[in-house]
């Protein structure tokens, strides 16, 4: 009795474990430093290599320290740090790709010595491993086995392709601009689609410029732009399901200032990396039920989980809030400028139709106190929780990028001070679908002879032709033919007769 591997592959998404990476730097300024003001982190990662039980990779680490000289200039220092890490789990397989995040959880200033500033970060790192799983599946030609088969929807990944690319953000300013002291940017993708062989993706890019102009004023610019990107993926076609992931290194971009006769332009040259992955939907038959005409039989049932896409949510919301100076604190007399804005993630949650971001907007203020005559700064944090309508479910896997935009300060009466921003945020999901097939049949003793030529079988309303051909070891096309003024399923219970031509 002959069973043929009808085996095919689906994709399954897991979480990798969090962990923690602690990192120490030091930043090295052009003269002795008299104050650090500010500092903006960014980490990403570069290379990796997915194994059983562990995902290594590589990454880097850019840190802009802002500070003052004891000449009371304003001044700063970049610095960037490659360091590896790696996921270890049982869990963990050989994987097709690793989809890692690396969050800022915390920074601090450890010492500060002449020209050097020792700064230490704590990473938090997570992410998602997408495999693809090999699930055995059985068929067979083999007369004397009867087969039910059956179609099942599948999700399969097609691949994954990375694209280098560039864009450059461009704004006049008023005045000559003679230093630039620092810049952030930032990259969302908001929208993907898939077309042959290609992958579209468009997002929002904005960056933030810290400079000194001919007057000696410290002066910041923000500039948005959006971009729209094709990356080449082989195998993908217009029905794929995809998703599409940007990061960029801070220590790429590029800032160029060009005096012209009314002020300056600010081009800022921005390059970042664009991943896509594809996924198909597709049917397969498979052998729902099956028995042998000849012999009983011994089947195995397989589960196995698969991850299907939802369409990626775009969630923009407001981020305010309010603090107070502490009593040591020198007043806020003039803000200076805001630098290391970040908007971190804690939480995301479904329920009731509804999602729910929980996460901490960050920003260091930089100051002026007259009476002290002092530039002074002061870290704030502002937890916040933006909700939206989703699609969504409490039990997919939950993936958020976001990026906050619009930075503002104010201060009342000195020691009070109001923040607020913007923040979008892309939402990814991926279900979990749980199916079975048959996996293996074994032959086993001959089925016992029968001494009767006729047989009644009373059936149940509802029974198929398969479940009393089942139960009496014939063929679907025997029961049919014996029984003519029947009709399956049956609509009320009913005698069916079974003639069997080889009785002895």
């Amino acid at each position: 009795m002959a069973f043929e591997s009808n085996n095919f592959k689906v994709v399954k998404k897991t979480s990798l474990p969090k962990g923690e990476i602690n990192l120490d730097l030091t930043a090295t300024a052009d003269g002795d430093i008299a104050k650090v003001f500010a500092v903006s982190i960014s980490a990403i990662d570069n290379n990796q290599e997915v194994s059983p039980g562990s995902v290594s990779f590589t990454g880097q680490l850019d840190v802009c320290m802002i500070y003052a000289l004891d000449s009371g200039e304003i001044s700063s220092a970049f610095v960037s740090l490659p360091f590896s890490s790696r996921f270890d789990s049982e869990q963990i397989s050989s994987g097709e790709k690793a989809l890692i995040k690396l969050k800022v959880v915390d920074h601090s200033i450890e010492s500060v010595s002449g020209n050097q500033a020792k700064i230490k970060v704590i990473l938090e790192q997570s992410g998602v491993l997408v495999e693809t799983e090999e699930v055995n599946s059985l068929s067979s030609l083999d007369n004397d086995v009867c087969v039910k088969e059956e179609e099942i929807s599948i999700i399969r990944f097609l691949g994954s392709a990375s694209s280098q690319v560039s864009e450059t953000l461009e704004q006049s300013y008023r005045d000559k601009i003679k230093k630039v002291l620092g810049s952030e940017a930032n990259i969302l993708v908001r929208n993907m689609e898939a077309g042959a062989n290609f992958v579209s993706v468009s997002g929002d890019l904005v960056a933030k410029v810290l400079f000194v102009d001919a007057e000696d004023r410290i002066d910041t610019v923000q500039i948005f732009d959006s971009f729209k990107q094709e990356v080449e993926l082989e195998g993908a076609t217009r029905e794929s399901m995809v998703e599409a992931f940007a990061k960029l290194r801070q220590s790429d971009v590029n800032v160029e200032i060009i005096d012209d006769e009314k002020g300056s332009k600010i081009l800022i040259n921005v390059p970042f990396d664009l991943t896509v992955l594809a996924y198909e939907e597709i049917s397969v038959k498979t052998i729902e039920d099956l028995y042998s005409l000849t012999h009983e039989m011994e089947v195995s049932t397989e589960s196995f989980d698969m991850s299907r896409l939802l369409p990626v949510e775009l969630i923009e919301g407001k981020i305010d809030g309010t603090l107070s100076l502490d009593e040591n604190q020198p007043r806020v007399d003039k803000i200076l400028f805001t630098f290391g804005s970040s908007a971190e993630i804690t939480n995301a949650t479904v329920e009731n139709g509804e999602i729910s971001l929980e996460g901490i907007a960050k920003t260091s203020l930089i100051y002026l106190n007259d009476d002290l005559g002092s530039i002074n700064s002061v870290e704030i944090e502002i937890p916040f929780v933006i909700t939206d309508k989703t699609k969504g479910n409490g039990d997919s896997i939950i993936s958020v990028d976001a990026i906050l935009t619009d930075v503002d300060v104010v201060a009342k009466k000195g020691k009070e001070l109001f923040f607020d921003g913007k923040i979008k945020a892309l939402v990814t999901f991926s279900d979990n679908v749980v199916s079975a097939v048959i996996s293996s049949a074994t032959v086993k003793e001959p089925l016992q002879s029968r001494d009767y030529a006729m047989q009644v079988i009373f059936a149940k309303a509802g029974d198929t032709l398969w479940d009393i051909a089942k139960v009496s070891k014939t063929r679907e096309s025997d029961i049919a033919k014996q029984n003519p003024d029947l009709t399956f399923p049956l609509q009320d219970n009913s005698d069916v007769l079974v003639f069997y031509q080889n009785a002895k």
